[in-house]
């Protein structure tokens, strides 16, 4: 069942293929760099061949969280077709979204959840190889914060035997260089059944998941991470030349992720 108030998606593969490739350009412009936790581009590229739906389970710290689900999808997945909930006053004023595969809802809405079990149970049965992206908390919240969900994930979950769920930690914060940034973490989802059964599964993970990057970032080391995206070598050509005097090196170096997905027609 579809409320008259949901907006559809109209997911465009050659859309979300140019928009990828302007994602990466901005989360490259804007962050010193982008590092996953070690595992989880495995995680990532397991998930992303699964021949059924996929749920993907994100915490919601800031603006960017989007557009890093964007990055994640077209490195990993760029022949899965995108799903995400939006909410509806912003969806009509920047309409481009439906292309991503967004659609709108109203998500203080008591019917909001059953529209969106409805609407997503229908993109699943028209191509079984389509990502459903959430934010399950809802809104910001600070990634220290122990995690609260919405039951919109589970209920999906419950509903679709043939899914997968991921669990994806993201932060952003500052190590050397004076742009911020972006640390990722992923691990599956152990299948559940019921809606209960799956909301307490995706809770634990998120909550777990969230912590382990903490403790990641906390560290500050590099070598618990791989780069999946660097805006360029160095720190600050003062701070490097500072460093050098004290025979330190300012450099933080990891192993880079590799993949062919470079160009808006490759995934971005």
């Amino acid at each position: 069942m579809v409320g008259t108030k949901l907006i559809p998606g109209r997911y465009s593969p050659r859309f979300a293929a140019g928009f990828g490739w302007y994602a990466r350009r901005l989360i490259a412009k804007s962050f010193h760099a982008a590092r996953l936790a070690r595992g989880s581009d495995r995680a990532l590229r397991e998930i992303g061949t699964h021949d059924g739906p996929v749920i993907i389970a994100l915490s919601h710290a800031s603006w960017w969280d989007p557009l890093i689900a964007v990055l994640l999808g077209r490195t990993f997945m760029p022949d899965r077709a995108g799903c995400a909930p939006m909410d509806a006053t912003q969806l009509r004023k920047f309409g481009f979204f439906r292309r991503l595969g967004l659609f709108g809802i109203d998500p203080d809405a008591p019917e909001s959840l059953e529209a969106m079990r409805g609407y997503v149970e229908a993109r699943f049965r028209e191509n079984p190889r389509t990502t459903l992206w959430l934010t399950p908390q809802g809104r910001f919240a600070d990634p220290r914060a122990e995690i609260v969900v919405r039951p919109g994930a589970a209920a999906i979950a419950a509903a679709t035997p043939a899914c997968r769920v991921l669990a994806v930690a993201v932060e952003y914060a500052f190590w050397l260089d004076k742009k911020p940034e972006v640390f990722v973490r992923c691990v599956p989802v152990g299948a559940a059944g019921s809606t209960t059964a799956w909301q307490r599964a995706i809770l634990a993970a998120m909550r777990e998941n969230a912590a382990a990057l903490a403790g990641l970032v906390i560290a500050r080391d590099p070598a618990a991470f791989e780069v999946l995206l660097e805006s360029g070598p160095g720190i600050n050509p003062v701070y490097d030349a500072w460093q050098r005097a004290k025979g330190a090196s300012s450099a933080i170096d990891s192993a880079r992720v590799t993949s062919g997905a470079q160009t808006p027609g490759s995934g971005a």
